[in-house]
């Protein structure tokens, strides 16, 4: 709720309406880590002797949780809507995060694409553990995180403790054997195998088996946690919501332990999961042209530190969009990514968050302005702002060479898509580059008058650089 009054509150100010919904489950948050509610009433359970209780998938609630009561929700906010005021609301949105034509703006953060899959994957760094019987330790698994941290930061002069291109970071936990760390002194090879095989992700028998894995620099965990028992003994403790929906809805068996599934039996339930589920849960359809065709716009940024649902998940579904739709810049006119560095699942983490993705999603859809950048902040461990202007993919920020390093004017988008030049900037850039003459000065048809409205010619010539140095802080004005 707390993101909901961040950045909805304002617009309710403005005369909006709110409406929250829990995908057609009524219970409490904390039953979103118990898939127990997906399951048929207890008078429907049955026992079996060899496998022990047994309760069979509620196919209504499924198709409530998958689609169904996203649809109902809209049909009942615009009729609120209008039963309220006695007119139709001008714009309806969504605004979700972790989770077509009906709506025109669709704030998606951290989607869960291929769910399925990321169900499934989340349980892979405990069958990696499982295979070396090689548990480690918070402490440990921070140690190899910290040090591909410091293997692939920006350059020895700019180190602010994330990775802004993880995808680029080619460090090898292997180069760490035979370091000594202040952690459990285990031997470290043994852990840097571990390591490797849970960012790599699984490679199983099927080719359906798909989970990214976790890139370096992402926290390793909320995946690969443990716990303790008295005798010292470490032993599996799979992420919660993954081990009940494979524990509750793909086994239907709440006595059996995700902890104690070798790699095979994982795989071959991986398989069935996707068979039975997929079709309706993966939500995965590259096909956006009903979207598109409507005037829908989508926009997700998603952060590159998501410990549960891996950035590139979402990367790797722009990637197929792109495949089918069009070029990079024409998916842009309707669907754009920004990925933000440092920063967990939906929030949280050492990098700054997006301040009000929704404002910028309001202005694409109702005043054509489609955001190149999201602005983020976010108070650092010393109680100092730090900004940031989160690229749109696939552009990554790189710091300037100069300037504080927690100031979003030291920082640049490099690497973005390339979009056609239209006629109209063709004729503005159509000059002598020898000379001073400015481009609208080269067509005589234009108003003589026409240079008093382009009075920043360093604005002209260097884009979005002249604010950059000014807001360095080092007393430079561009004239």
């Amino acid at each position: 709720m707390s993101l909901m009054k961040k950045f909805v509150a304002p617009k309710l100010e403005r005369g909006g309406m709110l409406e929250i919904m829990r995908l057609g489950e009524a219970q409490q948050e904390s039953r979103t880590f118990d898939a127990s509610w997906i399951l048929s009433s207890s008078e429907e359970m049955h026992r079996s002797a060899r496998s022990g209780t047994r309760r069979e998938v509620a196919c209504g609630l499924l198709h409530n949780f998958a689609s169904r009561s996203l649809v109902d929700q809209i049909a009942v906010g615009k009729s609120i809507v209008w039963q309220y005021y006695r007119k139709d609301a001008h714009h309806s949105y969504w605004n979700g995060c972790s989770t077509g034509e009906l709506l025109d703006g669709v704030l998606a953060n951290a989607p869960a694409i291929n769910f399925v899959n990321l169900l499934m994957g989340e349980l892979w760094p405990q069958q990696v553990m499982k295979k070396a019987n090689m548990y480690l330790s918070n402490c440990e698994l921070d140690f190899f995180r910290a040090e591909a941290i410091k293997a692939c930061e920006l350059d020895n002069s700019v180190k602010p403790g994330v990775l802004h291109e993880p995808e680029a970071c080619h460090w090898s936990p292997s180069s760490l054997v035979g370091v000594k760390f202040a952690c459990d002194g285990r031997d470290v090879k043994e852990m840097a195998q571990v390591v490797q095989d849970i960012h790599d992700g699984p490679v199983g028998s099927s080719k359906h088996n798909k989970f990214p894995g976790l890139a370096w620099g992402v926290p390793m965990t909320t995946l690969a946690n443990i716990t303790l028992a008295t005798d010292g003994t470490r032993r599996s403790n799979p992420f919660a919501i993954a081990a009940s929906w494979l524990q509750k809805v793909v086994l239907r068996n709440e006595g059996l332990f995700p902890g104690t599934m070798d790699e095979a039996a994982l795989d071959s339930l991986w398989v069935a999961a996707q068979v039975e589920f997929g079709g309706l849960l993966h939500t995965d359809d590259p096909n956006l042209s009903r979207l598109r065709d409507s005037g829908t716009k989508l926009l997700t940024w998603h952060g590159i530190n998501d410990q549960m649902i891996p950035f590139q998940n979402t990367i790797n579904y722009r990637r197929k969009v792109e495949a089918i739709m069009g070029a990079a810049y024409e998916v842009d006119n309707y669907y754009r990514v920004f990925l933000a560095p440092g920063v967990e699942h939906c929030g949280g983490g050492i990098g700054p968050v997006p301040k009000d993705p929704l404002e910028a999603l309001v202005n694409w859809v109702e005043h054509d302005e489609p955001p190149e950048t999201l602005d983020a902040e976010i108070l650092d461990h010393e109680g100092d702002l730090v900004t940031q202007d989160l690229c749109l993919w696939p552009g990554v920020s790189h710091h300037m060479g100069i300037g504080n390093v927690k100031r979003a004017s030291s920082w640049s988008c490099i690497g973005g898509t390339e979009r056609p030049v239209l006629a109209e900037q063709v004729v503005q850039q159509n000059f002598e580059y020898g000379s001073m003459q400015q481009p609208w000065q080269v067509n005589p048809e234009l108003d003589a008058n026409e240079e008093k409205k382009h009075p920043d010619r360093a604005g002209q010539f260097l884009g979005d650089l002249k604010d950059r140095l000014e807001g360095l802080g080092m007393g430079l004005l561009v004239e």
